[in-house]
C-alpha cells in the first residue's frame, strides 16, 4: 500500500489484483453474485481501514464478466472493470483480469509445476499531450506486485483496450 497515492491507485494497483491473483474463484464468485456492490466494498475498505489519505469517488466503477474460447477449445474468463475517471498519471481507466484455463506444458509436467493462470492487465493514464489528449500505457500487474510496462496503450476507449488485450493473449476475434 502506498499512502502517498491516491485511493484510486492502490485500489487498482493493489487491491483488485491481490485478491484475484491469491482468490479468484472467491472473485468470480462475488462478482457474480454482487457485482458493483463487491467492488465498491473493497474501495471503501482502503479509506475506512487502510489509511489512505488521498481519497476518490468511486463513480463510474462497473464491470463486465466475458468469455472467449482459446486455440484449444477452452475457456477463458474475463472480468473487465471499468474505473473512475483517471485524474494523475498511475491511475487506470480499465482493467481486465483473465484466468486462463489450467495448462502444463512438457516441460512443466516434467517437473510437476503449476503454470499460473491468472493475468491482469491496466490502461494507465501516463499524462496529457499538449492539446489535451491522454497519453495512455498499457500494463501488466503481476501476481508478485509488480507493475510492468508493456507498451503505449491505445486511446482510452474500453473496445480498443479489450481488443488491445484479446491480441495480447491471442483470442483475436
Amino acid at each position: 500500500m502506498d499512502l502517498r497515492r491516491s485511493q484510486h491507485y492502490n485500489y487498482t494497483h493493489e487491491t483488485i489484483p491481490m485478491i484475484f491473483h491469491k482468490q479468484t474463484g472467491d472473485f468470480f464468485k462475488y462478482i457474480e453474485k454482487d457485482g458493483t456492490t463487491f467492488l465498491r466494498f473493497w474501495w471503501k475498505h482502503l479509506e475506512d481501514n487502510m489509511g489512505v489519505k488521498i481519497l476518490s469517488s468511486s463513480e463510474g466503477l462497473g464491470f463486465q464478466v466475458k468469455e472467449v474460447t482459446n486455440k484449444k477449445n477452452e475457456k477463458v474468463a474475463i472480468v473487465l472493470l471499468t474505473l473512475p475517471k483517471p485524474t494523475t498519471s498511475g491511475e487506470v481507466y480499465y482493467m481486465c483480469l483473465v484466468k486462463q484455463p489450467e495448462g502444463l506444458t512438457k516441460l512443466a509436467r516434467f517437473f510437476l509445476l503449476k503454470l499460473p493462470t491468472t493475468r491482469v492487465f491496466a490502461l494507465e493514464l501516463e499524462g496529457f499531450q499538449e492539446d489535451g489528449a491522454p497519453l495512455t500505457g498499457l500494463f501488466e500487474l503481476t501476481p508478485r506486485a509488480r507493475n510492468v510496462r508493456m507498451r503505449n496503450g491505445p486511446e482510452p476507449v474500453l473496445d480498443f483496450f479489450y481488443k488491445e488485450i484479446l491480441k495480447e493473449l491471442k483470442l483475436e476475434r
